[in-house]
């Protein structure tokens, strides 16, 4: 198989000879590798731990409704840039992508019922390998955020560390309290 193209120059007629096989390989691969990051870094919430999403239908109330729990689990509420400043206003005066709040507390052996309300245009995750829990915040906006739904229970005291994994805020990721933060977990 040849791995030149003949490409005649209707302006002066003239042939000319262009390696094109590995442009189309090489296109190829990069194509084949966004599609693998894509579905990690999108899909991993799901894989990983038993997430559920939703997002209000248009006109809904901003007060969207989220499953009860059937047990006696505690309720944890995190916000993804809340209204009305849409972040956080960080030390530089900026405001910055930030969970709200970005540390809590929890007890071992309590089950948490966690609910992310994200207000942002993006999405987020919230991402702690040592709680077990790889969850995606799909985009929302300041009147219909989505609403994402997890449970956690802790097994083990200590302060561990949660972080955002989708690319957002460079500062705010790299800055606890807000793109990153802990879970303090008390025995």
């Amino acid at each position: 198989m040849s791995s030149e193209t003949t490409v005649v120059n209707r302006a002066n007629g003239g042939a000319e000879t262009h390696r094109v096989r590995g442009l189309v390989n090489l296109v190829a691969g990069i194509v084949i590798v966004a599609a693998v990051v894509f579905a990690v870094t999108a899909g991993a919430g799901a894989i990983w731990h038993k997430v559920t999403a939703t997002t209000p239908a248009p006109g809904a109330a901003t007060s969207a409704v989220v499953p009860a729990s059937t047990s006696n689990a505690v309720q944890v509420k995190l916000e993804i840039n809340p209204p009305p400043l849409g972040g956080v206003k960080g030390p530089d005066g900026l405001v910055h992508d930030a969970f709200v709040p970005g540390t809590f507390t929890m007890t071992v052996g309590k089950t948490y019922d966690v609910t992310i309300y994200n207000y942002d245009s993006q999405s987020h995750s919230w991402m702690s390998p040592d709680l077990n829990v790889s969850a995606v915040a799909p985009a929302g906006s300041p009147s219909s955020p989505s609403i994402t739904h997890f449970t956690i229970k802790p097994t083990k005291a200590g302060t561990i560390q949660w972080f955002c994994a989708l690319p957002c805020d460079k500062w705010a990721m790299a800055t606890n309290g807000f793109m990153r933060g802990f879970v303090i977990v008390k025995a």
